[in-house]
């Protein structure tokens, strides 16, 4: 009888400790009519609503981008989604009452032209702009951070009564269950961290989700305290605001600033923690990096969801395995990118919707090693152009615990031009 008991909590406990919440976080779909609307059903909300592993799904803000007329038709396909799902309002997200682009583009029509910008359009069709929930052992924490100026403008930041909910919410949290802070604006673009340090020390393995900034990007963000929580910007479902080269559905390429493709981020959620995983929009799962020849002599690799902290080797077809050390420079999609735009008719250049308006500024998930002093490694990298390589790559996760490489692979392309352009 005793060893009944024992096989019976033992088949209780494998379930529990096993149990796994997936979730979706996805930032700025911004559409602006209905042909970017079209671009988003297409892919972003096609690709999600197909899964079959998802739990939750969460946008980090900017549904459209100012025409909040647009929130209507946005509401029914997140309603048609396959699983739940919950949003924080965006700056694009907030009436505007006056005209744009020749358009109304607020509901209420009664309301004093004195208020340039607010969320009642949000608050009506989506709901609340701060929230809070469990779900699977997971307490999630969806706020408002933009933060009005005047007119149009707008900062990152939390009000005083919002900092005292949030403050509610953890207090109310256990310190054992994992957390999830998520806003539009990333904290990082705070002026001050002080406040909300003290308010985020009381729970201190929390990740921080946003968008906003059509990057990716992950690194560990430290408060002036001492306090270090994983920030992740999830990039843009839009990529840069639906622009580029289209591809055969004819949606537009869209590469983002940092080198990315459009983009989403799946977080698995369990008693330990969590682990992310990146997933481009509209590829295959395994494509989580590009691999490139430059000057000749340099391996450059971009791991997308790559974090500052991330620890990347490489082998090349015949060869060892090599380390491959992190480099400041901008991401090999962003100069052909650049380079493609020059193509381009001078004459209203920027009006043409192959244009993306990129600047070549440093990726930060941007790898480089240069071969030019291994001969053996040299030759290698010189015949492995259009050929498979072998990425490994690891970061610690917000435990400090070292994760279990994951492997990946590229197929390499040549950069005919530098990719240190001069000043």
């Amino acid at each position: 009888m005793r060893r009944f008991y024992v096989i019976l909590l033992l088949l209780i406990a494998i379930p529990l400790s096993a149990q796994r919440l997936r979730v979706a976080f996805i930032g700025d779909p911004q559409v602006d009519d209905e042909t970017e609307l079209g671009y988003a059903r297409k892919s972003i909300y096609a690709e999600i609503g197909a899964r079959k592993d998802l739990d939750l799904a969460i946008f980090l803000g900017d549904l459209v981008n100012d025409d909040v007329a647009l929130l209507v038709p946005t509401r029914a396909i997140l309603d048609s989604l396959p699983f739940p799902w919950a949003c924080v309002p965006g700056n694009h997200d907030r009436d505007f009452y006056g005209l744009k682009k020749g358009r109304a583009v607020s509901f209420d029509r009664t309301v004093q032209e004195g208020k340039a910008r607010d969320m009642a359009s949000y608050r009506r069709v989506i709901g609340p702009t701060d929230t809070s929930f469990v779900m699977g052992g997971v307490r999630f924490i969806m706020m408002d951070d933009v933060r009005s100026k005047g007119g149009k403008g707008y900062e990152g930041g939390f009000r005083e009564d919002q900092k005292a909910w949030l403050a509610k919410q953890l207090s109310a949290t256990s310190e054992k269950m994992p957390a999830v802070l998520c806003a539009h604006i990333p904290f990082s673009e705070f002026k001050a961290l002080d406040s909300l340090e003290a308010i985020l020390s009381a729970h201190p393995k929390m990740l921080l989700m946003c968008g906003h900034t059509h990057t990716m990007a992950r690194h560990l963000l430290e408060f002036p305290g001492g306090l270090a929580l994983e920030e992740v910007l999830a990039g843009a479902a839009c990529g840069s605001w639906w622009r580029g080269v289209p591809d055969e559905q004819g949606i537009p390429s869209a590469t983002q600033n940092c080198g990315s493709p459009r983009c989403y981020y799946l977080a698995d959620f369990s008693r330990r923690g969590y682990r992310l995983d990146y997933k481009v929009i509209g590829r295959p799962a395994k494509e989580k990096a590009s691999a490139w020849i430059a000057d000749s002599t340099r391996l450059v690799l971009n791991i997308y969801g790559g974090s500052t902290e991330g620890e990347v080797q490489v082998k090349l077809p015949g060869c060892r395995w090599i380390d491959v050390p992190r480099s400041k420079e901008p991401a090999p999609e962003v100069l052909a990118v650049v380079e493609f735009n020059r193509s381009l008719p001078k004459k209203h250049r920027s009006r043409n919707h192959q244009y993306i308006p990129l600047r070549t500024v440093d990726s930060p998930h941007i790898w480089a090693v240069n071969m030019k002093n291994d001969p053996e490694l040299l030759e290698a990298l010189q015949k492995a152009e259009g050929k498979e390589i072998k990425i490994r790559y690891r970061d610690p996760d917000i435990w400090n615990r070292r994760s279990a490489p994951s492997l990946m692979s590229s197929y390499l392309r040549v950069v005919p031009f530098s990719l240190t352009p001069s000043k």
